[in-house]
């Protein structure tokens, strides 16, 4: 169970009602009776008795209630105890991405719309923590690269779009000679910098090599590294850009296109349930821009 399910169910509980309920958790309907459903579907039992478009609660639902109750009280205790403090105003539009993609393609592809005065919140977080927000409609957008849990791109709660990066190697500039594209097997006995192995679009790359000496959970310092100590960093065409922006092209490096791996996924998501808006749209579209400029000719 998750915890936007608890919280749903216990509102049903309280009010009766999933109407009552969507409204005091500022969701939809229709997201709230989801959101019931999964737990129910989770739980492989019937919580609730559904009749002309009331509801009534099941033994089932008794006996959850009784469990969850204690915790709930003792969470909005807490609430109401920081509700105490000074308040900082949310901004509207909210964005969640992956690290990589939160280091400068994200940040970059905004920029405009921020300095025409709209307010952003703009945060990372793990692919996995990621997909668990916006199933719960915390933010508006969300931008992932592939975690350890597969991207629903047919979810109900969310819209997925997928797009798919090229995969580079990234080394001292002459390290590997004139060489434009590579392939894996060219990398063998090389000092080789990748991903840890819950990434999923690294898991099938490692296979093919010897284990790495340094292991990294992020993109971005992992190609530097190799940049600065003579290594190869196997990354996407994102990290790239994002090297040439940060570093301004301070460190000698070459990118040499690796051909016989499968591209880096990304997904661009957005929520079902949240309210759009012209700006939010806007977001959307210009981080869409920003990924389709990384895809291959």
């Amino acid at each position: 169970m998750k915890y936007h399910q608890i919280e749903a169910f216990y509102q049903v509980m309280l009010t009766g009602s999933i109407s009552k309920a969507a409204k005091n958790l500022g969701r939809t309907q229709p997201a709230v009776s989801m959101t019931i459903s999964t737990l129910e579907d989770q739980l492989s039992t019937v919580l609730f008795d559904r009749h002309a478009g009331r509801i009534t609660p099941r033994a089932e639902a008794d006996v959850l209630f009784g469990q969850i109750n204690p915790l709930m009280s003792q969470i909005n205790d807490i609430r109401n105890q920081f509700g105490q403090l000074a308040r900082v105003e949310v901004p509207r539009i909210s964005i969640i991405s992956s690290n990589n993609a939160g280091n400068h393609l994200v940040p970059a592809a905004l920029a405009k719309i921020a300095s025409q005065g709209q307010q952003l919140r703009l945060m990372i977080a793990s692919s996995d923590a990621i997909i668990s927000e916006m199933e719960n409609q915390l933010h508006d957008i969300a931008l992932t690269d592939e975690g350890r849990i597969e991207v629903l791109t047919g979810s109900s709660l969310f819209e997925a779009e997928v797009f798919e990066i090229p995969v580079y190697a990234v080394c001292p500039k002459g390290l590997l000679g004139n060489a434009g594209e590579v392939s894996i097997k060219s990398l063998t006995g090389m000092d080789i910098s990748i991903l840890y192995e819950e990434n999923r679009t690294t898991h099938e790359i490692r296979t093919q090599l010897p284990p790495p000496r340094v292991e990294f959970s992020a993109y971005f310092p992992m190609a530097c590294f190799s940049a600065l100590h003579g290594g190869v960093a196997v990354v996407d065409s994102i990290t790239c850009s994002t090297m040439q922006a940060l570093t301004c092209n301070s460190l000698a490096v070459d990118y040499h296109p690796i051909t016989d791996v499968r591209p880096a996924r990304y997904y661009l998501i957005r929520s079902r349930y949240r309210q759009r808006s012209k700006v939010a749209d806007q977001c959307y579209e210009a981080l869409s821009k920003a990924l389709h400029s990384h895809k291959p000719n």
